[in-house]
Protein backbone atom coordinates (compact mmCIF):
# COMPACT_ATOMS: atom_id res chain seq x y z
CA UNK A 1 0.00 0.00 0.00
CA UNK A 2 3.22 2.31 1.02
CA UNK A 3 4.71 1.86 -2.62
CA UNK A 4 1.57 2.49 -4.24
CA UNK A 5 1.00 5.64 -2.57
CA UNK A 6 4.66 6.64 -2.82
CA UNK A 7 4.30 6.16 -6.40
CA UNK A 8 1.09 8.25 -7.16
CA UNK A 9 2.21 11.25 -5.35
CA UNK A 10 5.38 10.69 -7.10
CA UNK A 11 3.00 11.01 -10.28
CA UNK A 12 1.88 14.16 -9.36
CA UNK A 13 4.43 15.56 -8.23
CA UNK A 14 6.65 15.11 -11.85
CA UNK A 15 3.62 16.32 -13.43
CA UNK A 16 3.68 19.55 -11.32
CA UNK A 17 7.40 20.01 -11.68
CA UNK A 18 6.64 19.27 -15.70
CA UNK A 19 3.72 22.13 -15.69
CA UNK A 20 5.67 24.50 -13.80
CA UNK A 21 8.54 23.90 -16.51
CA UNK A 22 6.53 24.16 -19.60
CA UNK A 23 5.10 27.17 -18.49
CA UNK A 24 8.33 28.89 -17.66
CA UNK A 25 9.94 27.91 -21.23
CA UNK A 26 6.49 28.72 -23.21
CA UNK A 27 7.38 31.16 -25.86
CA UNK A 28 4.07 33.08 -25.38
CA UNK A 29 2.53 34.08 -22.99
CA UNK A 30 -0.52 32.21 -21.11
CA UNK A 31 -3.43 34.10 -23.38
CA UNK A 32 -1.47 33.53 -26.77
CA UNK A 33 -0.74 30.06 -25.63
CA UNK A 34 -4.55 29.10 -24.70
CA UNK A 35 -5.61 30.59 -28.00
CA UNK A 36 -3.03 28.86 -30.31
CA UNK A 37 -3.88 25.55 -28.54
CA UNK A 38 -7.75 26.60 -29.11
CA UNK A 39 -7.49 27.31 -32.52
CA UNK A 40 -5.38 24.40 -33.41
CA UNK A 41 -7.82 22.07 -31.83
CA UNK A 42 -10.88 23.29 -33.70
CA UNK A 43 -8.55 23.09 -36.48
CA UNK A 44 -7.93 19.15 -36.10
CA UNK A 45 -11.88 18.78 -35.03
CA UNK A 46 -13.01 20.02 -38.09
CA UNK A 47 -10.07 18.02 -40.11
CA UNK A 48 -11.64 15.40 -38.78
CA UNK A 49 -15.16 16.21 -39.38
CA UNK A 50 -14.19 16.30 -43.22
CA UNK A 51 -12.23 13.24 -43.62
CA UNK A 52 -15.49 11.31 -41.28
CA UNK A 53 -17.71 12.86 -44.00
CA UNK A 54 -15.68 11.97 -47.08
CA UNK A 55 -15.37 8.51 -45.88
CA UNK A 56 -18.79 7.96 -45.08
CA UNK A 57 -19.59 9.39 -48.58
CA UNK A 58 -17.13 7.20 -50.19
CA UNK A 59 -18.31 4.05 -48.39
CA UNK A 60 -22.03 5.03 -49.07
CA UNK A 61 -21.18 5.62 -52.82
CA UNK A 62 -19.60 1.91 -52.99
CA UNK A 63 -22.18 0.54 -50.81
CA UNK A 64 -24.65 1.64 -53.42
CA UNK A 65 -23.05 0.32 -56.61
CA UNK A 66 -22.37 -2.85 -55.07
CA UNK A 67 -26.47 -3.53 -54.58
CA UNK A 68 -26.63 -2.19 -58.16
CA UNK A 69 -24.40 -4.52 -59.71
CA UNK A 70 -25.84 -7.62 -57.69
CA UNK A 71 -29.52 -6.10 -58.12
CA UNK A 72 -28.30 -6.27 -62.32
CA UNK A 73 -26.83 -10.02 -61.89
CA UNK A 74 -29.68 -10.85 -60.34
CA UNK A 75 -32.25 -9.77 -62.71
CA UNK A 76 -29.92 -10.95 -65.64
CA UNK A 77 -29.73 -14.43 -64.18
CA UNK A 78 -33.91 -14.51 -63.52
CA UNK A 79 -34.12 -13.06 -67.37
CA UNK A 80 -32.09 -16.50 -68.44
CA UNK A 81 -33.67 -18.62 -66.28
CA UNK A 82 -37.03 -17.50 -67.41
CA UNK A 83 -35.76 -18.21 -70.89
CA UNK A 84 -34.47 -21.38 -70.73
CA UNK A 85 -37.89 -22.72 -68.47
CA UNK A 86 -39.09 -21.20 -71.98
CA UNK A 87 -37.60 -23.08 -74.22
CA UNK A 88 -37.82 -26.27 -72.33
CA UNK A 89 -41.42 -25.76 -71.94
CA UNK A 90 -41.12 -24.96 -75.96
CA UNK A 91 -39.61 -28.12 -76.61
CA UNK A 92 -42.06 -30.49 -74.64
CA UNK A 93 -45.17 -28.92 -75.88
CA UNK A 94 -43.27 -29.89 -79.42
CA UNK A 95 -42.38 -33.10 -78.79
CA UNK A 96 -45.87 -33.87 -76.92
CA UNK A 97 -46.97 -32.26 -79.83
CA UNK A 98 -45.35 -34.69 -82.79
CA UNK A 99 -45.89 -37.52 -80.30
CA UNK A 100 -49.60 -36.86 -80.88
CA UNK A 101 -49.47 -36.47 -84.75
CA UNK A 102 -47.40 -39.78 -84.97
CA UNK A 103 -50.21 -41.25 -82.93
CA UNK A 104 -53.20 -40.17 -84.76
CA UNK A 105 -51.36 -41.00 -87.82
CA UNK A 106 -51.34 -44.24 -86.57
CA UNK A 107 -47.85 -45.08 -87.63
CA UNK A 108 -46.74 -45.93 -83.94
CA UNK A 109 -46.41 -49.61 -84.75
CA UNK A 110 -42.49 -48.90 -84.85
CA UNK A 111 -41.97 -46.92 -82.22
CA UNK A 112 -40.12 -48.92 -79.51
CA UNK A 113 -41.47 -46.67 -76.40
CA UNK A 114 -45.42 -47.46 -77.45
CA UNK A 115 -44.92 -50.91 -77.82
CA UNK A 116 -42.60 -51.71 -74.34
CA UNK A 117 -45.92 -49.33 -72.53
CA UNK A 118 -48.31 -51.49 -74.12
CA UNK A 119 -46.53 -54.95 -72.89
CA UNK A 120 -45.94 -53.49 -69.55
CA UNK A 121 -49.49 -52.73 -69.39
CA UNK A 122 -50.36 -56.02 -70.56
CA UNK A 123 -47.98 -57.79 -68.23
CA UNK A 124 -49.79 -56.25 -65.15
CA UNK A 125 -53.28 -56.88 -65.92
Amino acid sequence: MKKTKWVFISFLFGGAIGSSIALLYAPESGKHLRNDISRKTNELIDDGKKKTSDFWNSAKDKVESTFESANEALNSGVKNILHKTDMVKDALKSGIDAYNDERKSGNNKSCPVTEDAENTSKQRA
